[in-house]
C-alpha cells in the first residue's frame, strides 16, 4: 500500500503532488514555499512520520522548530494523535526557538557551574525587564518613561539582538540616550546574573560557537531539522541554525538536513528583526537547497485566491508563485465605504448578526492593524449583545497618561474634593495654577474643594482669585455636560491639547497618536449621556477586553496576531491610509521612490485578506475624529485585482442581481477597456444600461 496508502486509508490524510514531493524530501536543505491555506503543518506532520517511519530514523534525532508555544502544541498534539500508536520509545523534539536556546544556555551553565537568573513578565518580581528599564530611564534621563516610550525601548533592545547590531551609536530610535540606557541595562543583567528572553538567542548563538563539546551534542543528536514559519527568522535565529545544520554524526547522512517551511509574503515581524532577506537568498547559505512549492489553497473561495494571489504581486522582493484552488467561486471582497467611525461599527454589528444567524458555527474575525481599534469596536459589540474573544498584544489604551488625564478632568468636575485628579491636571489645562497654589491647599486644608484650600491663601492676587473662582464654576458646569460635550470643552476651552502639542514637541513623542487616543474617547462618549454612566462605561470595557468571552464565534485581533488563523468571514475595520500602510510610510516611498517600503505592509494586509476563507469586508470610515480621512491604497490594487478578473472572465448571458431591479442578465457588452465596461443587462424584457466596474466596486450590482 506503501506511506501515502497508509495516511489515507488510516488516517484520513490525503496529499496532493506537490505535497507529497515535500514529504518525501529527506537529504540535504530544503525549503518549502507554501502559499496560505496550503497545508504546511499537515506536511511537516507527515514529513516526520515519513522518516521514522520510511527511512528509519529515529524520533530524538528529529528536531522541529516553531516560533510560538501555541504553534509548537498545536504541531506536537497532530503529531502525537495520528501517530503515537505507530511510534513507541522516545518521542520527537518539537520545540519553540526560544526554549531550545534555552536547553544549550542550561548545558552551558551546568558545564560552568554557575547558573543565571531568568527575567520575568511578573510586574511584582524584582526581576522584571519593565520595571529595571523603567529605573535605568529615569537614572539616566530625570524623567520617568510611559508606556509607549518603554514599549519602544524594550522592542529596540530586541531589534539589536535579532539583527546582532554591533555598533549601538548609530541605531537609530526616538529615544533619549538610547545607547547609554541600552549598555547600563546589560551590565545590570551581567552583575546581576540575569537573562532575559532576547538573551536566550544570543547567549545561545555564543555558546555554539565558542564550545565545541556543546555544538557536537546537538549536531551529533538532531541529524535532521524542521523550521516552520521560516520567513519569520531574525539574522541571529538564522545563524544559529546554520551552526546546528553541520555534518551529521548518525545514519551515514552528511549534507545539511535542514527543512524549512516558509512564506515570504507573509513576512510581516520587521519590527521583531525578522526579514525575508534570509529565505530569498537560502541558495547563498545552503548550497544545493531544493525547492518545493505548496500552491493549493484549501482553505479560500475562487474570488479570494484570486484577488489575493494577485493583490501580492505588487511586491518586487519575493519569490514567483501560482496560487490556486479547487474550491468555487463564491463572493469578491466587499469594499465598503462608511461615512465615519460610527456607521463603520453599525454596519459591522449588523453583518456579524447576519452571518451568526445564516450559520450556525460561522467563524468570524474582526481585524485592525493597531490595538487602539479594539477599543470602540469591542464597545459597540458589547452594547449590542455580541460576546466576542479578543487575540492582540498588551492593550495599554487605558493606563496611557493622556487618557488618565482626560479622566481626571471629568472626575474633578464630579468630585472638587479629588486631590489626585487634580494634582494630574491643575498645570495642563491653560489657567495659570502653579504648584505652590497646589501645596498652599494642601496644607490649609479644604473641605468643600480643592479650589476652596487655594482661595484660603490671603496673599493671592485679586485677578488670581476671580481665574480660581471661574475654574471652579467651569468644572461645575462641566460636570453636568453630556460625555461628548464635555470632551469638547476640554479639548476647546482648557486647551488640553495645546498642553499635550508642547509635551510631545519636547519628548519627541506623535502628537497625532496621542490625539487619536482621544478620538477614540469621543467615539465612545456619543452614547452616554452622563458623566459618571461614561466612566462606569470606560470601566466596563477595559473588563471586557482584559477577560473576554472564550465561548464566542466572534474574534477580535490585530492582524499580526490572527497569522495562522482562518475564519469564515473576515471583516477588516479602519481600512485608512494612516492606519495601513501609515502615511509615513508612503510619504517615505513617494520621496525617496523606494516601492519597496511599502512591501511589509503590504505582506501584512495580505495576511488579513488570505484569513478569509468565503467572506471579506474591507471597511474604511470617509470621517474619523472629525477629520476627513483617505482608504488605505491597498484598497485600490484589490479593486484593480477585482476588475482585471471582471474584464476576463465577463460574457454575455451572465446572471447577475441589482440592488434596486434584482435578477438580470447580460444582454450585450456595449464597451470593453481597462478602466470601464458598459453593459446593457435585461431585466424581464426591460434592458438598462451600466457601467459594470463602477456598479460592483459600488456593492449595486453582484454576478452570479
Amino acid at each position: 500500500m506503501g506511506f501515502f496508502g497508509v495516511l489515507e486509508k488510516n488516517y484520513k490524510i490525503n496529499l496532493n503532488n506537490q505535497q507529497k514531493e515535500a514529504v518525501t524530501h529527506t537529504r540535504g536543505p530544503a525549503l518549502v514555499l507554501a502559499g496560505p491555506g496550503s497545508g504546511k503543518t499537515t506536511v511537516i506532520v507527515s514529513r516526520t512520520a515519513y522518516l521514522i517511519l520510511e527511512l528509519k530514523i529515529k524520533p530524538e534525532n528529529i528536531l522541529t522548530l516553531t516560533f510560538n508555544r501555541a504553534a509548537k502544541i498545536e504541531m506536537e498534539k497532530r503529531f502525537n494523535r495520528v501517530f503515537s500508536d505507530l511510534i513507541s520509545g522516545k518521542k520527537v523534539h518539537f520545540s519553540t526557538f526560544h526554549s531550545f536556546c534555552n536547553l544549550v544556555v542550561k548545558d552551558y551553565e551546568k558545564m560552568q557551574g554557575k547558573y543565571l537568573s531568568r527575567i520575568e513578565g511578573n510586574e511584582e518580581s524584582k526581576n522584571n525587564k519593565r520595571l529595571i528599564l523603567k529605573e535605568i530611564y529615569e537614572n539616566i534621563n530625570g524623567s520617568r518613561i510611559n508606556d509607549d516610550q518603554l514599549e519602544n525601548l524594550i522592542n529596540d533592545i530586541g531589534i539589536i539582538k535579532n539583527k546582532m547590531i554591533k555598533n549601538i551609536q548609530e541605531f537609530e530610535t526616538n529615544i533619549k540616550n538610547f545607547s547609554r540606557i541600552y549598555n547600563s541595562y546589560e551590565e545590570y543583567k551581567k552583575a546581576n546574573l540575569l537573562m532575559d528572553f532576547d538573551d536566550m538567542l544570543t547567549f545561545a548563538y555564543v555558546i555554539l560557537k565558542k564550545f565545541p563539546s556543546i555544538l557536537k551534542k546537538y549536531t551529533g543528536r538532531y541529524t535532521f531539522i524542521q523550521v516552520d514559519e521560516g520567513q519569520d527568522l531574525s539574522k541571529i535565529q538564522f545563524e544559529i541554525l546554520k551552526l546546528l545544520t553541520g555534518p551529521g554524526d548518525l545514519a551515514g547522512f552528511k549534507e545539511k538536513n535542514i527543512f524549512i517551511v516558509a512564506d515570504d509574503d507573509q513576512s510581516i515581524y520587521g519590527f521583531r528583526g525578522a526579514e525575508p532577506e534570509y529565505i530569498l537568498n537560502v541558495e547563498k547559505q545552503f548550497g544545493g537547497c531544493s525547492f518545493y512549492y505548496l500552491n493549493n489553497n484549501y482553505r479560500s473561495t475562487a474570488n479570494i485566491v484570486h484577488v489575493s494571489s494577485n493583490f501580492i504581486k505588487n511586491n518586487t522582493r519575493r519569490y514567483e508563485k501560482k496560487h490556486s484552488t479547487c474550491n468555487e467561486y463564491k463572493y469578491d471582497p466587499f469594499i465598503i465605504e462608511a461615512r465615519d467611525q460610527t456607521a463603520q461599527y453599525n454596519f459591522i454589528v449588523d453583518k456579524v448578526n447576519e452571518h451568526l444567524s445564516k450559520k450556525r458555527d460561522s467563524t468570524i474575525a474582526l481585524l485592525y492593524r493597531n490595538n487602539i481599534s479594539s477599543i470602540p469596536l469591542a464597545e459597540a459589540l458589547d452594547r449590542n449583545g455580541i460576546a466576542f474573544n479578543v487575540k492582540q498584544n498588551k492593550l495599554f489604551f487605558f493606563n496611557h497618561w493622556a487618557v488618565q488625564d482626560i479622566l481626571a478632568f471629568l472626575k474633578f468636575s464630579l468630585d472638587q474634593t479629588d486631590i489626585d485628579s487634580f494634582s494630574r491636571i491643575y498645570y495642563k489645562m491653560n489657567r495659570y495654577i502653579s504648584k505652590a497654589m497646589l501645596e498652599y491647599a494642601l496644607k490649609a486644608g479644604y473641605k468643600n474643594s480643592v479650589i476652596d484650600g487655594i482661595l484660603k491663601d490671603s496673599d493671592l492676587e485679586t485677578y488670581r482669585k476671580m481665574t480660581l473662582l471661574n475654574v471652579k464654576s467651569e468644572f461645575k458646569k462641566l460636570s453636568k455636560k453630556k460625555p461628548f460635550d464635555a470632551l469638547n470643552y476640554i479639548e476647546k476651552n482648557f486647551n488640553y491639547f495645546g498642553y499635550v502639542k508642547e509635551y510631545c514637541d519636547g519628548t519627541g513623542l506623535f502628537y497625532d497618536y496621542i490625539y487619536s487616543l482621544f478620538g477614540v474617547l469621543k467615539v465612545m462618549a456619543l452614547k452616554c449621556k452622563k458623566i459618571t454612566d461614561y466612566l462606569e462605561r470606560i470601566e466596563e470595557v477595559k473588563e471586557l477586553l482584559e477577560n473576554p468571552s472564550s465561548e464566542s464565534r466572534v474574534t477580535i485581533s490585530t492582524i499580526h496576531s490572527s497569522k495562522g488563523l482562518e475564519y469564515d468571514c473576515v471583516m477588516m475595520l479602519d481600512m485608512l491610509n494612516t492606519e495601513l500602510p501609515g502615511e509615513s510610510a508612503i510619504d517615505l516611498a513617494r520621496e525617496e521612490n523606494k516601492a519597496e517600503l511599502l512591501e511589509e505592509e503590504r505582506r501584512l494586509f495580505y495576511v488579513g485578506i488570505t484569513r478569509a476563507k468565503e467572506y471579506l469586508y474591507l471597511i474604511y470610515p470617509n470621517f474619523r475624529n472629525g477629520f476627513k480621512e483617505e482608504r488605505t491604497i491597498f484598497i485600490d490594487e484589490v479593486l484593480e485585482c477585482m476588475r482585471v478578473k471582471t474584464l476576463n472572465d465577463i460574457a454575455e448571458g451572465m446572471i447577475v442581481n441589482h440592488k434596486h431591479f434584482g435578477k438580470g442578465v447580460i444582454a450585450a457588452i456595449l464597451e470593453e477597456n481597462k478602466d470601464k465596461v458598459i453593459v446593457e443587462i435585461d431585466f424581464n424584457g426591460v434592458r438598462r444600461k451600466f457601467d459594470l466596474i463602477m456598479c460592483l466596486e459600488k456593492g449595486i450590482l453582484k454576478i452570479y
